[in-house]
């Protein structure tokens, strides 16, 4: 998955969509996952980092992280592919 080229990314949490003119707020792990994706680090890439940095369970993050990433998926703010 990859966070489509035209999504405006700003690094104090802000997401602007320019076809659709929708901005979407991130806190800070949303922000952090984002920049991940922009790198072009993999889903798998990505668990690997936050369970190691955060003190989580993987199932536990596991699921926030698909709901994290069907959320991308409604908004159109993704393409699949890339990993």
């Amino acid at each position: 998955m990859r966070i489509k080229p035209s999504i405006a990314i700003s690094e104090n949490g802000f997401m602007f969509d320019p076809n659709s003119g929708e901005s979407y707020t991130m806190n800070q792990l949303a922000r952090e996952i984002i920049f991940l994706l922009k790198e072009g680090r993999s889903e798998e890439e990505i668990k690997g980092i936050l369970t190691g940095k955060y003190d989580v369970d993987e199932l536990t993050l596991e699921k926030n992280l698909i709901d994290f990433y069907a959320m991308l998926r409604h908004y159109d703010l993704c393409e699949e592919g890339g990993e």
